[in-house]
């Protein structure tokens, strides 16, 4: 602006520039350009100004009327400072401006309807089908364990060994007692068979008879009561040995060798290799009433990247198992298979459970509404085009509850609108907006 400013100066023309006093810078003018038509000198012309100006004129105008002749200039030159004058002002002038429509991003969401059933997601730690406490039936000294943890069983093999000593000796007894009493028992019996003969001769009583079928009878009790301790005393060794009842493996150990156990006292635990895995997790009261046997399920495990078990309820608790809900079982299908899922391991269990649904109207995220003066509002985006941009527009709202899924807007939005979710403070009706991700 400086240098357009100098040029604008420049382009005055010097005979009105008076440093000093004032002059009569009009006659000199006169003189100078009839001096320049009859083609005077130098000499001539200056002849001339003394002649105008006067010889007695004061030291002030003589300063001023040297620097007014050394200003003037031959008019061509003058005419050429003009004009150059006039081209620095034209390319000086600033260009008109345009106003460019600016198009901001928005965030946004779409409206939807609540439908009645709700997938969740609950966290859940996976089991096995079967987990056995195995325990001895009958107290004794732990002599042998035939296992680890993590060990792969057989049905019928042999897991611990008690001290048998005492019932191997009462094994011994029980047959001692068998086999008195078959004695006892083929003496009944033959004398039994005497006095029947006698009997029948007529020589023994009636009451010889009775007395010796009573002992005979007896005589046969005993040797069958003798029988069935000897059974209970081979069943009591039998007991000193702990054997798996099914294929698995050994997840706990917990007696040690010399160590005395009583009977039902649990030492190993076995889980079912054959059966499927399950997971627990724990429901909340608000989902608990939807959820039913035989509900679909998906699981992923953190351990088992990359893989979706297909599942089936199978279980759901009627009681609280504590303050977090219910308790709830999911079954890994058969067909999905249990590759890498080991009891203990962190699931998340994923199926639909009935909800209620909204009363009317939509559901949109709560950031999406917006409050002031004239009460609650949204600003919903028309269709984008195909350069993503969108108009907005400002509708008052009336809302409704605030649910896990979104808040209720009971009127004012439709299903599959789109709203802004963010910066309702800075929008405006019928301005144009870029909408932000995919849609």
């Amino acid at each position: 602006m400086a240098r357009c400013a100098g040029a604008r100066s420049a382009s005055i023309p010097a005979s009105r520039e008076r440093p000093g006093q004032d002059a009569p810078a009009e006659p000199h003018g006169r003189v100078q350009a009839s001096s320049a038509r009859r083609g005077w000198t130098q000499a001539e012309r200056e002849a001339t100004r003394q002649r105008y100006i006067g010889v007695h004129a004061s030291p002030a105008r003589r300063g001023w009327t040297q620097s007014f002749s050394l200003l003037i200039a031959p008019s061509r030159a003058s005419r050429a400072a003009l004009l150059l004058a006039f081209a620095l002002g034209a390319g000086c002038a600033e260009p008109p401006a345009t106003d460019a429509e600016e198009i901001r991003p928005v965030r946004y969401a779409r409206a939807f309807v609540a439908s009645h059933d709700q997938v969740r997601a609950f966290a859940g730690v996976a089991q096995a089908a079967s987990e056995q406490d195995l325990a001895f039936r009958v107290a004794g000294t732990v002599t042998a364990v035939e296992v680890d943890v993590g060990s792969r069983v057989r049905r019928g093999q042999v897991l611990a060994r008690l001290d048998s000593g005492d019932l191997e000796l009462r094994r011994q007894q029980a047959e001692a007692g068998v086999a008195h009493a078959h004695a006892q028992a083929r003496n009944a019996r033959a004398n039994y068979e005497r006095v029947v003969a006698l009997y029948e001769s007529g020589i023994a009583s009636m009451s010889d008879f009775d007395a010796a079928r009573a002992s005979y009878e007896s005589a046969n009790a005993s040797e069958t009561s003798a029988a069935t301790a000897l059974r209970l005393a081979e069943q009591q060794v039998a007991y000193a040995r702990l054997v798996a009842p099914a294929d698995g493996s050994v997840t706990q150990v917990a007696v040690d060798i010399n160590e005395a156990v009583r009977a039902g006292q649990p030492v190993i635990v076995v889980i079912d290799a054959h059966g499927s895995p399950e997971v627990r997790v724990t429901v909340p009261e608000a989902f608990i009433a939807g959820l039913e046997p035989g509900r679909p399920a998906q699981v992923a495990f953190g351990a088992v990247p990359g893989r979706i078990f297909a599942a089936t309820v199978t279980e759901v608790g009627t009681a609280a198992a504590d303050a977090a809900g219910f308790p709830a079982f999911v079954r890994l299908d058969a067909a999905a298979g249990a590759a890498g899922v080991r009891p203990g391991m962190a699931a998340e269990v994923t199926f639909a459970v009935e909800g209620q649904a909204a009363p009317s109207g939509v559901l949109v995220p709560p950031e999406a509404v917006g409050q002031d003066a004239k009460g609650r509002f949204v600003f919903v985006l028309t269709p984008p085009d195909s350069n993503n941009i969108a108009t907005a527009e400002r509708r008052s709202v009336r809302t409704g509850a605030l649910t896990p899924r979104g808040l209720e807007v009971l009127h004012g939005v439709a299903a599959g609108e789109y709203v802004a979710t963010a910066g309702l403070a800075t929008l405006a009706s019928g301005q144009r907006l870029r909408l932000l991700g995919a849609r």
